[in-house]
Parts: C-alpha cells; structure tokens; sequence
C-alpha cells in the first residue's frame, strides 16, 4: 500500500510524508483542501486536491468519554494495515480517479480504527488469532498485489529461515580511450558480523556516472558519493547494538531514498554557487544488500544485471528517452541503440528539484552474480558477451570486474567504464 505522498502547501512542494501525516497537517491546517497530494513516484501533474482524499471536516479523533488505555509496545500495529490491504483490494477505485486515492482513505480509517481500538495485554492471543484469520484470507485472493504488499512491507525483521549470503564484491574503473578524465565515482563499503551462530552480511554499493564537462561531471558525482556514504552507518550502529539474529531493519531501503534526496539538493545548491558548476549533475545507482536482499535505487542510465544459473537479466531500466520510447513501440532496441539521443536521461542527481528514481528489489541465492555498472560498460559490451564473462569468471570479483572495464576499452572506450561485480558465495 503506498504511504508516502509529496503535497503542495502555500507555494512549495514538500514531503514525503506519511498518509496519516497528511491527516495532521490538513486538522491543523497546514493542508488546505485545494493543495494537490500524489504519491512517491508520481507526478505532480497528477495530483489532486487533497479534499478528493482526506474528509477535512473531521476531527484529528474522536472524543473518549473516558482516557483510552495505552497502547503497549507489544501491539501488532501491522494487524490494521493487513485490514486495509485486504479492504483496498477488494474495493476498486472508482472510475475517473487515480487508484491510489483510495489508499491515503484507507490509512485514514485505518488511523481512526487504532485510536479508537481498546487494548489490554489479556488480547494477545485473539489478536494473533485474527491476524492468522486475515492472512488467510490474503492467500486466497488470487494475484493479490495487496497480499504481495503486505507480506513485503512487514515481513519478520530477521533472515533466520534462509543462509546468509557471503559476499564478494570487487570493482574497477577506467576514463576509457577517448575521454582526459574519469567523471565516474565509485563506493564499496562491506560489513559482516556474527553473533549467536548467525551471520550477517552487508554492503552499499554505489556508481555514480557525472555530467556537466570540466571540473563539474566528477564533482557531481563525488558529491553523490558524500550523500550516500553516510546512509549506511546509523543501520549498521542499530543492527550491532541490538546483537540478535534479528539484527536487519524492517525496510532499510528507506536510507536509500533519503540519501539521494540529500544528494540531489547538494549537486543543485554547488552548481548555483559557481557558475563553472551551472547545469552539472550525475546519474547514479545504488544498492543496499542485506543478508542476501538486494535493494535498488537507479537515477538515469547506469544499470545493475543479475546472473543465475546461467541466465543474465538487466534488473533495472535505463531512465532515459529513447528507453521510454522503446516501452511505447516508437522504436526497436535496434533502433534505440543508434539513436542520436540514446544518451538523453530524464533523470539526473541534481537536474530537477523533485527527484524521481526507480525501485527494484531481488533475492541473492548462492552463485548469483549482481554487476552494477555506468553507461561506459553498456556502449560496448553486448548482454551476450557480459553473461559469457560471467559465465567464464572464476570465484574472484575483483578478476570480473577488470575483465569488463577491459571489454568496454576494447570495445572503444569512448567513455568513462565503472564496473563492481558481487558474487553470493
């Protein structure tokens, strides 16, 4: 279920903010009912006035006639989110309005359910009786995108029922043979920890491919870098501090998206300062891997593949226009792959104040391939002789990735070549 919506406020666009923050900004009328919401990942183009959504004439909760009793921290808050799934898939948006309208109505009932919601520990069990009763309910509804929501956004916060991947991460880069200098701007950072028989294993991975000529491509993507080099550290002090199998947070993508929002605001505010720096800004892909689940954020056209037993997928879709073109039938991959603007993104660290980038998640098993790689790799090395080095490497990383960077400046090398490769061992 979507619960994160940017709004416009007096001018500004702000957020994201949860649908029960937007409840509390319209009670204490920091939304108004013509401001226009729309979700994480949409347009603003599409949004609509928050009075289609939110009843403003209610109030923040009801009036008890007595104090309501506390809500203990052993409560199963996700119990009402599993309500809502099961009511949003059952219940079509109405026609002429967008789809997701009706998930910010849900959260609010949702909301107003758990204020009214009287709890004793002497619950417990008929409370996990229920939420039993409602998965059940989930599993026989066939297809159901809100069962898949639901089992994702709140599965056990532990990988206990799976091995741990081991990870071997190796990277390489190279300015190629047609360019003075690298503008690519690549981070490794890997931990790994054990404690009561279970290991875990992390890393975040970042390439980040500048643009904007001299002097200003590779700031841009350094400072991508600098945003997201801090990401990782408040998970890692959470997760050691607790010291239990249960050590990965319940969605530790979500520092993913913060730390490119961090970048996009430093690349925009450096190039206003100097006008060398005007129009600068960098694509970039980041990945958070977690005992063996692989979170994606992709801004432009670097690309992240997968390989397993001896197939090569490209996980991610390049944001770019000939791409989007290709998706509506305007043009063949043939033809996209010579097409004078086939370097053209939509998407950029620092091009547009509202960034947008693409989600993708995966499942590392043992043998699995990831590589994560800038548009130098993909100008000139085939899908077909990317797998046949994969399929050819041996257990080092480190040797892939250099082989790759060596395909693309044997290829032509007409520009900068990043490359880390990940092997689950």
């Amino acid at each position: 279920m979507i619960d994160r919506w940017y709004y416009t406020h007096a001018g500004q666009t702000l957020g994201p903010v949860t649908a029960a923050q937007l409840r509390q900004l319209a009670t204490s009328g920091l939304l108004a009912p013509n401001d226009l919401i729309w979700p994480e990942g949409g347009q603003q183009s599409g949004g609509v006035p928050a009075q289609a959504a939110i009843d403003f004439a209610a109030p923040a909760r009801p009036a008890p006639s007595a104090p309501p009793a506390p809500l203990p921290p052993t409560k199963p808050d996700w119990i009402d989110d599993i309500r809502t799934a099961i009511k949003t898939e059952k219940e079509p948006a109405p026609s002429g309005q967008p789809d997701w309208l009706d998930d910010v109505r849900a959260a609010e009932a949702a909301e107003q359910e758990m204020l009214t919601l009287e709890w004793d520990g002497d619950n417990a069990e008929v409370e996990e009786e229920l939420a039993s009763q409602l998965l059940d309910e989930l599993e026989e509804i066939p297809g159901s995108e809100a069962k898949k929501s639901a089992s994702r956004s709140h599965a056990p916060r532990g990988n206990a029922s799976s091995p741990s991947c081991r990870l071997v991460i190796g990277s390489a880069s190279t300015r190629g043979r047609a360019r003075d200098r690298n503008e690519d701007s690549v981070l490794v950072q890997q931990c790994s920890w054990s404690n009561l028989d279970e290991r875990h294993d992390v890393a975040l991975i970042v390439v980040a491919d500048g643009m904007g000529g001299h002097q200003a491509g590779d700031r841009a993507s350094g400072l991508v870098l600098r945003a997201l080099g801090k990401v990782l550290t408040p998970l890692l002090t959470a997760a050691l501090n607790e010291l239990s199998p249960q050590a990965s947070p319940a969605d530790p993508s979500e520092v993913l998206d913060g730390g490119l929002i961090e970048a996009n605001r430093l690349v925009r505010e450096t190039s206003q300062r100097n006008p060398a720096w005007k129009g600068m800004g960098s694509t970039a892909v980041a990945l958070l891997i977690w005992d063996g689940k692989t979170y994606i954020r992709l801004v432009g056209d670097c690309r992240v593949y997968h390989w397993r037993g001896g197939k090569l997928t490209q996980v991610t879709h390049d944001q770019t226009l000939v791409a989007r073109m290709v998706e509506l039938g305007q043009l063949t991959p043939q033809e996209a792959a010579k097409h004078p603007r086939r370097n053209e993104v939509a998407q950029a660290v620092g091009k547009y104040a509202l960034l947008e980038p693409a989600r993708y998640e995966l499942a590392l098993g043992s043998g699995d391939w990831l590589v994560a790689s800038s548009d130098g790799l993909q100008a000139h090395v085939s899908d077909r002789t990317l797998g046949e080095a994969i399929a050819k490497a041996g257990a080092s990383a480190d040797e892939l990735a250099n082989r790759l960077v060596e395909l693309a400046n044997q290829g032509g090398g007409s520009d900068n070549c990043t490359v880390v490769t990940v092997r689950c061992a």
